[in-house]
C-alpha cells in the first residue's frame, strides 16, 4: 500500500491552497486487480501522469494492464480532493489462441502478451503444441523465436505440413564419354581452338550407350497432426524406339548397348548411332563419295573430288577445289582453298570450291568458295572473294583471330558479326542480313499493273463521252454501253485493290526488324551493307559499330 502526498507549504501560502486528494493502491487477488484509494490531505501534491505510473512502478504494478481514461479520470479527482476509489490496472497472463487449417498442414498462433501475469515461454508453446496433437518435425523453430522476441503474434503460421515428395520418372544416363557435347549451339563468346577441337567420335558394336535409371518411389508427405500423407510413384519409361543402331541389352533391360559401328549422337531418351565412314582423305585412291550416315576425313578433300554425306561431315585437313555436302553439321578443320572460274554474265565470280551443310558449317577460312549452311556459319580466321549464305547467322569474331569478310557476298538471316568488313584496297564487299528482297519484282509488276488499269480507265471514260454525243447515239446501243461502264467499274476497283497492296508493302518497309550486322573493328569504303531490303553504300572508314534497319534506313547503334 502506497500514497503520494505533498510537503506543507507555509504561511498564507497553506491557507490559500485547496485541498488535494493522496491516492493509496491496493492489490484486490481475487480480480487481480490494482485499486486506488482518494483521500482528501494538506500534505498531497498535485497529481500528473509521470508521477501516477511512478507509482505504480514503485508499488510493482508497472507491468499491469492500464486503462489510459480510468487513470485520467483518478488525477482529474485527486486534484479537485474528492475521495472515492476506483480500478486502474489489472493484471493479465499472456493467452494463446490456436488454429488448426481444416487442411491439417498448418498452425496458426494468436498470442496476447502479458501484463504483469504469467509471460509466453519455449517451454510453454512446446507444451501447447504437444496438446493440439501437432506433430514436432511439423514445428518452425524460428517462428516461436519470434513469438518470444515480440512477446505476442498475430495470426503467424507456427508449424506446416510436408508435402509429399512425387517420385521421379526413370532417368536416363548417357555412358559414351564426350556425346552430350555434339549437340552444343555455338555462341560468339565461345574460343573454339580448332587445332584441339573434339575428336569424331565412333562407337563399335555392342558398345554400352545408355543407362535407365529405375523412377523413385516418392517421399510420403505429413500433416502438422503427424498423419502420413500418400505420394505418387515415378513412371517407367522406356527407351526412345527412334534409338536407330542401338538395341537393348538382352542381358539387362536397363541398358542400351550399339547394334552398329558408327557416331552416336544423344536424344531424348536414347541414342541414335549414325554408321560413320573413315578415310584418310578425299582423292584418287577413294574416288567421290556419297555415304548415308557420317564421315570423317582424316587429311584432304583433293581439287576435282566430291564429298556427300546425310549426316554430319568432320574433315581434319582442307578442302581444295572440290564440292562438300553434309545433311547435318560440317567441320573443316584446315579451311577452304577454291578458285575462280572468271565471271557469269552477270559480272560474278564463278568459284570452283562449292560447300554445303544442312545445319553449321565451322571452318578456319574460306577463300574463293561458295558456302551455305541451314544454320551458322562459323569462321575462325577470314573470308576471301567468297559468297557466303546462312540462314542462321555468320560469326567472324573468334579470340586472336583476323575475323576479316573481304570482297564477294555475305548473306544471312539473322546476324553478321564479324571484326573488319571490306580492306585499304576498297575492294568491294557485299553483307546482307534478314529477309531477302523478293517483293521488288512484285512492286514493280503492281506498279505497271497499275498504270494499265489507269490507262485502259482513260480509254473506256472517252469511249463512253463518245457515245453520249448525238452523233454517236445510233451506232452504240444501250447494252454496249452497259458492257463498257462495268469494265470500267471492274479496271477502277482492280487500281483500287492495287493501291492497298502497295500501301501494304510500304508499311512492311517501315517496321523495324532485327536483323543486324555488328563490325566491331573497321568498316572499309566499297562495302554495302544491306537489311531487309535497305540499303548503305559504306563510302569513308568507319569504326566498330552495329548497324540496324530503322524504317527505310539503316542507322549505327
Amino acid at each position: 500500500m502506497s500514497s503520494l502526498a505533498a510537503k506543507p507549504q507555509a504561511g498564507s501560502d497553506v491557507a490559500n491552497q485547496s485541498m488535494v486528494s493522496a491516492v493509496l493502491l491496493t492489490f484486490d487477488p481475487d480480480t487481480q486487480s490494482v485499486l486506488a484509494t482518494l483521500e482528501p490531505s494538506p500534505t498531497a501534491h498535485q497529481m500528473d501522469l509521470p508521477s501516477l505510473q511512478a507509482l505504480l512502478e514503485a508499488q510493482g504494478y508497472g507491468e499491469f494492464y492500464v486503462s489510459k481514461s480510468g487513470m485520467h479520470e483518478l488525477i482529474t479527482q485527486a486534484n479537485q480532493g474528492k475521495s472515492g476509489s476506483m480500478t486502474i490496472a489489472h493484471r493479465r497472463d499472456a493467452e494463446l489462441e490456436w488454429v488448426i487449417k481444416p487442411d491439417k498442414m498448418a498452425v496458426y498462433l494468436t498470442a496476447m502478451p502479458a501484463y504483469g501475469g504469467k509471460k509466453i515461454t519455449r517451454e510453454w508453446l512446446l507444451e501447447e503444441l504437444q496438446e493440439q496433437g501437432i506433430h514436432e518435425s511439423c514445428v518452425d523453430l524460428s517462428a516461436l523465436d519470434q513469438v518470444l522476441e515480440a512477446g505476442q503474434a498475430e495470426r503467424l503460421c507456427v508449424a506446416r505440413g510436408i508435402e509429399p515428395v512425387p517420385g521421379q520418372d526413370s532417368q536416363f544416363d548417357g555412358l559414351v564419354e564426350g556425346c552430350k557435347n555434339l549437340l552444343d549451339e555455338y555462341s560468339e563468346e565461345d574460343q573454339v581452338d580448332f587445332h584441339q577441337i573434339q575428336d569424331f567420335i565412333v562407337v563399335e558394336k555392342g558398345e554400352p550407350l545408355m543407362q535407365r535409371l529405375p523412377p523413385t518411389q516418392g517421399v510420403p508427405g505429413l500433416s502438422v497432426l503427424g498423419d502420413m500423407l500418400p505420394t505418387e510413384p515415378g513412371n517407367e519409361l522406356e527407351f526412345n524406339p527412334d534409338a536407330d543402331g542401338a538395341i537393348i541389352d538382352p542381358d539387362n533391360p536397363d541398358l542400351l548397348v550399339a547394334s552398329v559401328k558408327g557416331h552416336p549422337i544423344l536424344i531424348e531418351n536414347g541414342v541414335y548411332v549414325d554408321p560413320t565412314l573413315r578415310v584418310n582423305a578425299i582423292n584418287l585412291e577413294s574416288g567421290n563419295i556419297d555415304f548415308d550416315g557420317s564421315v570423317e576425313v582424316q587429311g584432304d578433300v583433293t581439287s576435282g573430288f566430291s564429298l556427300k554425306a546425310t549426316g554430319d561431315i568432320f574433315i581434319r585437313g582442307m578442302v581444295e577445289k572440290a564440292t562438300v555436302i553434309a545433311g547435318r553439321n560440317l567441320t573443316i578443320i584446315g579451311g577452304v582453298a577454291g578458285e575462280d572460274l572468271g565471271r557469269d554474265q552477270n559480272k560474278e565470280l564463278i568459284l570452283k570450291a562449292r560447300i554445303r551443310a544442312g545445319g553449321n558449317i565451322r571452318a578456319k577460312y574460306a577463300n574463293l568458295a561458295y558456302l551455305r549452311a541451314g544454320g551458322d556459319i562459323i569462321i575462325r580466321e577470314f573470308v576471301l572473294q567468297s559468297h557466303l549464305s546462312a540462314n542462321g547467322s555468320v560469326y567472324l569474331t573468334q579470340p586472336g583471330s583476323k575475323g576479316c569478310i573481304i570482297g564477294g557476298r555475305t548473306i544471312a538471316r539473322n546476324e553478321i558479326i564479324v571484326n573488319c568488313l571490306g580492306s585499304d584496297a576498297n575492294v568491294p564487299t557485299v553483307a546482307r542480313v534478314g529477309r531477302i528482297n523478293c517483293k521488288r519484282k512484285l512492286e514493280e509488276q503492281l506498279q505497271a499493273e497499275h498504270k494499265n488499269c489507269l490507262l485502259n480507265c482513260e480509254k473506256l471514260q472517252k469511249v463512253l463521252k463518245s457515245a453520249e454525243a448525238s452523233e454517236q447515239k445510233a451506232s452504240i446501243d444501250s447494252d454496249m454501253v452497259r458492257k463498257i461502264k462495268a469494265t470500267l467499274l471492274s479496271y477502277e476497283q482492280k487500281a483500287e485493290r492495287i493501291k492497298g497492296i502497295q500501301a501494304r508493302l510500304s508499311a512492311r518497309k517501315k517496321t523495324t526488324s532485327d536483323a543486324i550486322v555488328t563490325v566491331k573493328g573497321m568498316i572499309f569504303p566499297n562495302v554495302c551493307i544491306g537489311i531487309d531490303g535497305a540499303s548503305f553504300n559504306n563510302r569513308a572508314r568507319k569504326g566498330g559499330c552495329s548497324l540496324v534497319r530503322e524504317g527505310c534506313e539503316i542507322v549505327s547503334r
